[in-house]
């Protein structure tokens, strides 16, 4: 029997990695315990919906057997991951979340999944998704809505909803999620977890099925800043699978991650803190009255100042280039396909080529003046809001159009730049749902991000509250 007061939802990687190595933890009681929580919440939370339950158990058994004989391949060794439905699964459906993948089986796993098995991480199943990753509330008319854990009848975001909400509900230690506009940092805020959208090119996205190859980002999600650096050492790495992938030489991130902020300059863009409800609002004043308390300087910076509409290259974008990998079903099965997400996606066959190399250059503007406005400013990272806004009420009748999609404004910014960038839990609303904080960096200072959050999370306790579901 499973131990029923083994509780995930108390525990990180970092603590459950370091049990296991002392022997006071068993991966095969510590999946175990996973499965009886998915089995006793996730009729109402439905965060996964698929489980690979036989395969999990071997997984963690083998696990075992490796800590027992001194062997662990690591700190994921014997960890129960999630892993959003985008991610190839060999010998397992891996539907993106669509009717026209229902019966897709991939002979091989996706590059992440491949590196979380070479680590010894424990898959336990692929958690629901925002149909072909295009939104934000994980409401899908295939495999049902996905619940927000701490407000039943909110969204937990999207489009890696599921894994925020497994996550929160104490169902896995660690998830796989994809970022194209806000899709890993979105959950988080909303589910009260922590979401790490990796530099462009940092970890490889081969065998995830895409929506915009120029802005698709794959990354970690999980309790604390330290558990997704501890994935990231793992997920990071070239993908010869992955045309978008660069080859840089290898780094830990989770070392001197304990290294503090005091001394560090962070910028704060005011127009992405306008607009902002109360509780976002007051939460993120209080985000930096504790930053400053660790000794960072923070001060103001508009990248975009003098540029009119800038943000809207990132709609297009992900419309061309999201229709154009599915656009055989869409001229020959649009019905597998949701009304929804359908009708959003179609606009994108008629995109022209002009429009799209336009498009394209938008972005490289936008990267390089959010790259020198860190350069010239001297300033180590952005912090900002996650969102303007905690989670919404669910709205299973509403069409795509109706989505609030202003929840993305300040996220999709860094797929735009591609830079690293983090949310943390940082406070609640009046009704009790969780809000954000974001820290993003320069390209390619992944770990100077996660060291941020790190010590953000090092004297606030939101990323340890979880809800009682």
């Amino acid at each position: 029997m499973p131990d029923t007061t083994l509780d995930l939802g108390t525990l990180t990687i970092a603590e459950a990695s370091a049990q296991i190595a002392d022997g006071t933890l068993s991966p095969v009681a510590l999946t175990e315990a996973a499965f009886a929580r998915i089995d006793a919440t996730n009729g109402r939370v439905n965060a996964f919906v698929r489980l690979m339950r036989t395969s999990a158990l071997a997984e963690a058994q083998a696990a075992e057997e490796r800590a027992h004989g001194g062997r662990r391949l690591g700190p994921l060794d014997g960890i129960p991951i999630a892993v959003k439905d985008l991610f190839d699964t060999a010998g397992v459906v891996t539907a993106a979340g669509t009717g026209a993948y229902r019966e897709r089986v991939p002979l091989e796993d996706a590059t992440a999944v491949r590196r979380l098995h070479e680590a010894g991480a424990v898959i336990l199943g692929k958690t629901n998704t925002h149909e072909l990753a295009l939104g934000g509330t994980t409401n899908n008319v295939h495999y049902g809505p996905t619940r927000n854990p701490w407000h039943l009848d909110r969204v937990p975001g999207g489009s890696s909803g599921g894994s925020g909400a497994a996550l929160a509900a104490g169902q896995a230690l660690g998830a796989l999620g994809t970022d194209t506009g806000g899709s890993i940092r979105i959950p988080a805020a909303f589910c009260g977890v922590t979401g790490h959208k990796p530099s462009y090119g940092l970890v490889g996205r081969g065998g995830v099925v895409p929506l915009s190859l120029t802005l698709d980002h794959a990354g970690p999600m999980a309790a604390t800043a330290l558990d997704c650096a501890l994935l990231l050492d793992v997920l990071a790495g070239h993908d010869p699978r992955d045309d978008g992938s660069v080859d840089r030489p290898s780094e830990s991130f989770s070392a001197g991650i304990e290294s503090g902020v005091a001394g560090r300059r962070l910028a704060v863009i005011p127009s992405l803190v306008e607009g902002c409800d109360d509780a976002t609002l007051a939460a993120f004043e209080a985000g930096l009255d504790t930053l400053r308390g660790l000794g960072a300087i923070v001060d103001a910076v508009e990248p975009m100042a003098g540029e009119d509409e800038w943000r809207n290259s990132i709609n297009g974008l992900l419309i061309a280039e999201g229709a154009s990998y599915v656009a055989h079903i869409l001229r020959e099965r649009p019905h597998t396909i949701g009304e929804s997400v359908r009708r959003r996606m179609m606009p994108g066959l008629d995109v022209t080529v002009d429009a799209y190399l336009r498009m394209l250059k938008a972005r490289g503007v936008i990267e390089r003046l959010f790259e020198q406005a860190l350069a010239v400013g001297g300033f180590d990272g952005y912090v900002t809001p996650t969102s303007p806004q905690p989670a919404e009420p669910i709205m299973l009748d509403a069409n795509a159009d109706s989505e609030p999609w202003g929840k993305f404004r300040n996220t999709t910014v860094f797929d735009l730049t591609r830079q690293p960038s983090i949310s943390v839990p940082a406070g609640f609303d009046g009704d009790g749902m969780p809000i954000g904080l974001m820290v993003s960096g320069a390209r390619w200072d992944d770990a100077r991000v996660l060291r941020i959050a790190h010590a953000f999370q090092q004297v606030t306790s939101f990323h340890r509250q979880r809800p009682a579901l």
